[in-house]
C-alpha cells in the first residue's frame, strides 16, 4: 500500500475526475496488538472495498481517536492518508499509532473519501464524487487498559523506578540532560515525571568545585520530561531534559524520578533510588557532569563502572532438551536491566540473549533457548556482558565473565 500522510487540516488533491464507490465495515477494523495498553503503540488496519471496475485513485482515509473523558494535558490522534484503492478489491490500511496514550475510554472516528468534522459526526462532503456515503463512515468505543493490569514474575513484587549517576549525562549545549531511567520492578510503569532543579547555593557543590565559590550566585535551573512505557524487571527509557538555563561552572543539580511529593504521582514501594546530585564541572573542562564526592566524571553511556558480572559452572542448569537456565551474579552495587550474554558452539555458531535484570550485590536469572548450539556432548562456552557488545556495560574486571560447559 502506497500512501501519503497529511497534516491535520489539509484535505489532498484529486477531487475531479469519475464517480467512486467506496464501502467500509465496523467488523472489518481491526486494532493490534490486543489489549491495547497505554502508552504502548498499536496499529489500526481499515479495510476499504472499491465496488467499481475501476482504481479509486487519491482516497483519503481519516482517523481520528478521542478520549470520552479528556483531561489537561490530553492530545486527541488526527491522521489523514490518502491511499488507492483497486477495482473490485478491498485495500487494508494501516495507519500506526504511536501516541503515548493513557488507560481509559476512547471513540475511534474512521471515514473514506470524507474529511468532516468528527467531533460534530456530520456526514460531510465527500473529497471524491460519490452518491453514497451511508458506508463510508465508522465510530467505534475502543479500551485501553491502564499499565497497573500488568505485571511479570520475573522479579520481586514491586513498584519501583531506578535512576543512576552513571546514566546521566550533559550535551555540550549544557542545556539539555539525558537521563535513562530503569524500572527494577514487577509492574510496568508510564508516563513517569524526571525533574531536574538547581543552581547555584544548591547542595554542596563548594566542596567539589571549590573554584566557583567566589563566583557569584545564578538563577535556579529547571526542566521536566515524561518517560515513555517502561517495561517491568529491567526495562530502560531514556528521556532528555531541557533545561531552562544552560548549566553554569558549580551548578549543584538535583535529577529525580517520579518524585515522592510530585502531584498524582506513582506510588512506589521505595523511593531510595529516584534521586541524584550532581555538580557541573568547571568551564575549563569538558562538559560533563561530577557526582557528589567522586573525582570521576561521567558522560554519555556511564564512564563510572560499578557493575562487575560474574559466572560459574555451577550457575549453568539444563532444565529441559534445548532450554538452560543461566544465573549471573554482580559483584557491583548498581543494578543492571538487559545485560547481554553470548552463547558459542567449537563451530563458530552463537546465540546471544540477554538476562532481564541483575540486581547490585545480588543476581539475575534468565531461561536461555539454546537452538541449533543444542546437540549431544557439544562443549559451548558462555560470555555474560561481553565487551563490544550491544547494550554491553562497563567493566574492569571481565575475568570472571567467561565459562564452558558441556551438555550431556
Amino acid at each position: 500500500m502506497a500512501a501519503g500522510e497529511n497534516g491535520p487540516g489539509e484535505v489532498p488533491s484529486g477531487g475531479e475526475g469519475e464517480p467512486v464507490s467506496l464501502s467500509l465495515a465496523a467488523k472489518g477494523i481491526k486494532l493490534e496488538p490486543l489489549p491495547l495498553r497505554a502508552g504502548f503503540p498499536f496499529t489500526i488496519t481499515i479495510p476499504i472495498h472499491n465496488n467499481e471496475p475501476v482504481p479509486a485513485v487519491g482516497v483519503p482515509v481519516m482517523v481520528y481517536l478521542s478520549a470520552k473523558q479528556e483531561q489537561i494535558g490530553f492530545s486527541s490522534f488526527f491522521r489523514v492518508v490518502t491511499v488507492t484503492v483497486p477495482a473490485t478489491q478491498t485495500l487494508a490500511v494501516k495507519v500506526p499509532v504511536a501516541q503515548n496514550l493513557a488507560g481509559g475510554e476512547y471513540k475511534l472516528w474512521v471515514q473514506a473519501n470524507l474529511l468532516s468534522p468528527p467531533i460534530a459526526q456530520q456526514a460531510g462532503t465527500p473529497t471524491l464524487p460519490e452518491v453514497d456515503l451511508e458506508d463510508n463512515s465508522v465510530l467505534l468505543d475502543v479500551a485501553v487498559a491502564p499499565f497497573d493490569a500488568y505485571a511479570s514474575d520475573l522479579c520481586p513484587g514491586r513498584v519501583d523506578a531506578a535512576i543512576e549517576f552513571a546514566e546521566i549525562w550533559l550535551e555540550p549545549d549544557l542545556q539539555r540532560l539525558h537521563v535513562r531511567v530503569h524500572n527494577v520492578g514487577n509492574q510496568a510503569v508510564y508516563n513517569l515525571p524526571v525533574v531536574v532543579t538547581g543552581g547555584q547555593g544548591h547542595g554542596r557543590q563548594e566542596q567539589v568545585v571549590p573554584s566557583v565559590a567566589a563566583q557569584g550566585p545564578s538563577a535556579d535551573v529547571s526542566g521536566v520530561a515524561y518517560t515513555a512505557a517502561i517495561p517491568p524487571c529491567g526495562g530502560a527509557s531514556e528521556v532528555v531534559v531541557e533545561l531552562d538555563r544552560p548549566l553554569e561552572a558549580g551548578d549543584s543539580v538535583e535529577v529525580a524520578v517520579n518524585p515522592e511529593d510530585w502531584p498524582d504521582g506513582l506510588a512506589e514501594d521505595s523511593f531510595d533510588n529516584n534521586h541524584v546530585r550532581s555538580v557541573t564541572l568547571s568551564p575549563d573542562q569538558s562538559p560533563v557532569l561530577l557526582s557528589e564526592g567522586q573525582v570521576g566524571a561521567a558522560g554519555p553511556g556511564g564512564a563510572v563502572t560499578d557493575y562487575d558480572f560474574a559466572i560459574s559452572p555451577e550457575d549453568v542448569e539444563i532444565v529441559r532438551s534445548g532450554v538452560i537456565l543461566v544465573k549471573v551474579h554482580n559483584l557491583g552495587t548498581r543494578d543492571a536491566a538487559n545485560v547481554p550474554i553470548r552463547i558459542e558452539a567449537k563451530s563458530g555458531r552463537k546465540v546471544v540473549d540477554v538476562i532481564p535484570v541483575v540486581e547490585g550485590n545480588g543476581l539475575g536469572l534468565a531461561a536461555v533457548q539454546l537452538g541449533w548450539l543444542w546437540s549431544p556432548k557439544a562443549t559451548l562456552t558462555l560470555i555474560v556482558n561481553p565487551e563490544g557488545a550491544k547494550g554491553a556495560y562497563p567493566e574492569a574486571n571481565r575475568d570472571n565473565n567467561l565459562v564452558t560447559f558441556t551438555l550431556p
